[in-house]
């Protein structure tokens, strides 16, 4: 038999048992919060590559430079043996010449196939726009 802490009360048995099922369910619980916190961030990294894609084929209908407001050319100051290059601005939603402050949410970025590693709110997204064709990758902000 199993001796009780008191006539009405749990057993020592049953009080390791309720302790470490307690301790394994907030354990869970925290890794559920850091889990979902991650995707977040890595979904809106996604979602940032996508809209800088978008707002960069947009540009380009005005031009062969992905930088808003310049038509592109030979005498175009974005122009680079890589193509016409160009930086996305998060808060503003258009593309820059000069890289600026980092933007992304989390350590490990995406863009197809490609990993890019960085501190978050360090890389922003560098557009090159290359005869029509758009390659996109995540580079060190201007921090």
């Amino acid at each position: 038999m199993t001796k009780r802490l008191n006539q009405k009360g749990f057993s020592t048995v049953e009080v390791l048992c309720i302790s470490f099922l307690t301790i394994v369910a907030v354990l869970f619980i925290v890794w559920g919060f850091f889990w979902y916190r991650d995707n977040t961030h890595k979904t809106e990294d996604k979602v940032i590559t996508n809209t800088a894609e978008s707002v960069a084929n947009a540009d380009l209908v005005s031009g062969s430079c992905v930088v808003r407001g310049c038509g592109g050319g030979d005498n175009c100051t974005h122009k680079t043996q890589e193509g016409y290059v160009g930086y996305f601005d998060h808060p503003s939603n258009s593309i820059k010449g000069e890289p600026g402050k980092g933007y992304n949410q989390y350590k490990e970025m995406t863009i197809g196939d490609k990993t890019y590693y960085g501190a978050p709110n360090t890389m922003v997204i560098k557009i090159v726009a290359n005869d029509g064709i758009l390659t996109l990758s995540w580079v060190k902000g201007d921090n």
